[in-house]
């Protein structure tokens, strides 16, 4: 990804691919060595801000905090992650049954947390990027792991009380309605090569910035036969989405958002369907 700057940053600390996922880490040395490859991470200008306290690693206070601040304290650090997790955890099963996690050690041993370098948004408008620009109105965020392949997901939901985001239940389900006819073709879309082929607009839209000018955009169409020339990685069988409440007005049309972890880089996937088949219709980096 070559890149443009997006305002989205702070929401950040999501992956798409499940296979780079952090191992489970108890001890104090490990606690420690966290929060040193996390304040190793940031430099002077970054968004993040954190503070050592007794009770382990914490944000600085804020009148209401940004969840990608969060986000990226909770995945990075045990010690925090313990402190910001409502014990005993609800925990829903496929089958509609309910079970409670007591303790951080169980919570570990059976979820496995994203932690790559990019994440996901799935959007009927792109105005809806607008609402994570500035998340202080949000009350709710539920950051979805998703299996392409058995077209299941987990969905870690995330409430904030008094300014201050916790993890209160996670659900296992399939993918929602809204996407599910979407998602179907997408798991096809990326492990396919033929099928992808076949499923490129025969005139894409392509629009790239220029890398050697601030803000400037090259815009045009590309041949299909072109597209594997461009092709950008995408995430493959299974990926994290942000569902901050976002609807799908054009059940039509799905917007892919792959946005790079604290360097604001972008990429948008505009797919249209077109009768029984979804195409992809433009490109922008």
């Amino acid at each position: 990804m070559t890149g443009k700057t997006l305002g989205l940053v702070p929401l950040m600390a999501v992956a798409l691919t499940l296979a780079c996922c952090r191992n489970n880490h108890t001890s104090q040395e490990t606690d420690d060595a966290d929060t040193l490859e996390i304040a190793d991470s940031l430099d002077s200008d970054s968004a993040f801000f954190f503070q050592d306290e007794d009770q382990g690693l914490s944000l600085k206070e804020q009148p209401s905090e940004m969840f990608g601040d969060f986000i990226f304290a909770f995945t990075h650090n045990t010690r925090f992650q313990a402190e910001r997790i409502r014990f005993p955890l609800l925990v829903r099963e496929m089958d509609g049954s309910e079970r409670r996690i007591k303790s951080g050690k169980q919570f570990r041993s059976e979820f496995q947390l994203p932690g790559n370098d990019y994440y996901t948004l799935l959007l009927g408008d792109l105005s809806q990027m607008e609402i994570l620009q500035n998340d202080s109105a949000l009350q709710h965020i539920a950051m979805q792991k998703i299996d392409l392949e058995t077209q299941t997901m987990t969905s870690y939901a995330f409430d904030r009380s008094e300014g201050r985001w916790y993890l209160s239940s996670s659900t296992h389900s399939a993918v929602d309605s809204a996407v599910s006819n979407f998602l179907h073709f997408y798991s096809r879309f990326t492990t396919d090569s033929l099928y992808q082929q076949e499923s490129v607009a025969q005139s894409l839209k392509y629009t790239i910035e220029e890398p050697d000018e601030v803000e400037e955009e090259m815009e045009g169409t590309i041949d299909r036969e072109q597209w594997p020339a461009f092709r950008p990685e995408m995430p493959a069988k299974a990926f994290v989405n942000i569902n901050f409440g976002q609807h799908y007005p054009n059940p039509n049309c799905i917007h892919l958002l792959q946005c790079g972890i604290s360097n604001g880089m972008l990429d948008i996937f505009t797919f249209h369907q077109e009768g029984d088949n979804w195409k992809l219709v433009s490109y922008e980096n």
